[in-house]
């Protein structure tokens, strides 16, 4: 217990670090809004004058991919945590392929045959923001080196 606690102590202070704080608050931001996206409606259907909202965490019962893109989120901040900065990159990739992949799934069928039956709904594009500035943040983020010194086996709240 007292090692986690040392993990999740270490990982406070990673994201407390005040020289990338304006960057890391565009980054938290971004995965607030990531994590908000699916379940705001991701497209709304228009057709014989009723309207139907679908949201990204649930469809027709099922679990959508939604949960995916909450998971990465949580990946990014547990990534920044670590100072790990450079490899939260991974899963806003991850995310924006998982959204650009709902675009050309959805898209067709939005629009059947010249005709506009629906629309993309304000929590697709909350979560394609929120990938491109945890994104951005993440690429601008210069890591603490401080943790890295070899010498210092006790700079690694792992080995204490």
């Amino acid at each position: 217990m007292e090692k986690i606690k040392a993990i999740v102590l270490k990982c406070w202070d990673n994201l407390k670090v005040k020289g990338k704080n304006r960057k890391f608050w565009l980054c938290l931001v971004g995965v607030a809004l990531m994590i908000i996206g699916p379940f705001l409606p991701i497209y709304t259907i228009n057709f014989l004058g009723l309207s139907m909202s679908v949201n990204y965490i649930m469809n027709d019962g099922a679990i959508a991919d939604g949960i995916f893109i909450i998971l990465l989120a949580l990946a990014i901040i547990i990534l920044h945590g670590f100072n790990k900065s450079k490899f939260s990159l991974i899963p806003c990739g991850i995310a924006l392929i998982l959204l650009i992949n709902l675009y050309t799934k959805i898209g067709g069928q939005l629009s059947s045959g010249g005709i506009k039956i629906g629309s993309f709904g304000i929590g697709y594009y909350v979560m394609i923001l929120g990938t491109i500035m945890s994104g951005v943040a993440s690429f601008l983020i210069k890591d603490d080196n401080t943790s890295k010194d070899s010498n210092n086996v006790n700079s690694n709240p792992l080995n204490q």
